[in-house]
């Protein structure tokens, strides 16, 4: 009998091919040999006296994903391989295997890497296919700290895991991190989009402060906005002499209407600098935060449930939260523009 996709009683592990499997004589269930032999006996043992035969029983194999990189087995509702993270889904994109390798520079992150091929990875026409590695040639057990390895943080982040399987790992290995330009362009949006639910909430109402005391005293102090483009940006004059303008009006303003006319610069400079700390603090935020998620994912998982599948459908990104966020501020921002004007 083929007990290759069977489930061994005594670990729950199903057999393999090459696994080194031994069978009770007495009702014919199969055992890994090793776990027979820390156990001693069979494992239905207590229904040996009720007859039980295992062959007669209908054992219903389990259905099973097999990766199309590393040719591993893994569960039916696995989006990514639990063993190099590639994905499961069917979509890896194919790319020209001779066109790929005649570009210099072409693999990860200069020539090489990023795409191999695996054994039995093959298109209709019998030739290999290459893939992108999802890690970005991290080790899929390399430890990112609190009990989180790669693989799981594949799983958990989804979208543009090659980017951020590397930077976490030089992160937890080197303590070096890189500018996040995507967290730097869109700030709170981008929070959002990557389910930092909380900070990004927190940084969307400061920017959201910041702005609409902006706006109330641009309306209110407008008189002091109108003077200062007629006194000192009149038309026909020449760069010399907006610049002698520009100091003797301001010498004849008070501290108070100094004050209000450079809010909109103050708040440009915030903005600016929301932006920098953002961008640089991002990734190790990220990296806490998916941490922070996956343990407790698997700490809260209940019996029967795949802690893996759980992962997959639980992170990823909100790209309606986030458009929803960046539309409204764009309407604001155009909203009281027509205001002022």
């Amino acid at each position: 009998m083929d007990y290759i996709g069977h489930i061994c009683p005594v670990c729950d592990k199903r057999f393999h091919a090459d696994d080194d499997v031994v069978v009770c004589p007495e009702c014919g269930t199969p055992h890994h040999r090793a776990c027979y032999e820390s156990l001693g006996h069979c494992a239905n043992s207590e229904r040996h006296d009720e007859g039980y035969d295992y062959t007669a029983e209908q054992h219903e194999l389990p259905k099973i994903k097999k990766c199309p990189s590393c040719g591993k087995e893994n569960d039916e509702n696995s989006f990514f391989c639990k063993y190099c993270g590639t994905s499961l889904s069917g979509d890896q994109p194919r790319r020209n295997t001779a066109t790929q390798q005649s570009q210099p520079g072409a693999g990860f992150p200069f020539g090489g890497g990023a795409f191999r091929n695996a054994e039995g990875n093959q298109d209709e026409n019998g030739q290999p296919i290459p893939f992108l590695d999802p890690l970005a040639g991290v080790p899929n057990d390399a430890d990112f700290g609190e009990g989180v390895n790669a693989g799981e943080a594949a799983k958990y982040v989804k979208q543009n895991t090659p980017y951020f399987s590397r930077v976490f790992y030089n992160i937890s290995t080197f303590n070096r991190s890189k500018f996040n330009f995507s967290a730097a362009l869109l700030t709170s949006a981008y929070l959002l989009y990557r389910k930092m639910y909380k900070v990004g909430a927190a940084l969307f109402a400061l920017q959201l402060a910041i702005f609409s005391i902006v706006l109330y005293f641009t309306i209110v102090y407008r008189s002091v906005f109108e003077n200062f483009t007629n006194n000192v940006m009149g038309q026909g004059q020449d760069y010399m002499t907006m610049v002698n303008n520009y100091s003797v009006y301001l010498s004849k303003l008070s501290s108070t209407d100094l004050m209000i006319l450079y809010l909109p610069v103050i708040a440009m400079l915030v903005f600016f600098v929301i932006k920098i700390v953002v961008g640089a603090c991002f990734n190790r935020l990220y990296m806490k935060h998916c941490k922070q998620q996956i343990t407790q994912i698997k700490n809260q998982a209940t019996e029967g449930e795949n802690p893996e599948t759980l992962l997959q459908t639980k992170g990823g990104v909100n790209m309606a939260l986030a458009a929803s966020v960046f539309g409204s501020a764009m309407i604001i921002y155009y909203f009281t523009n027509i205001l002022i004007i």
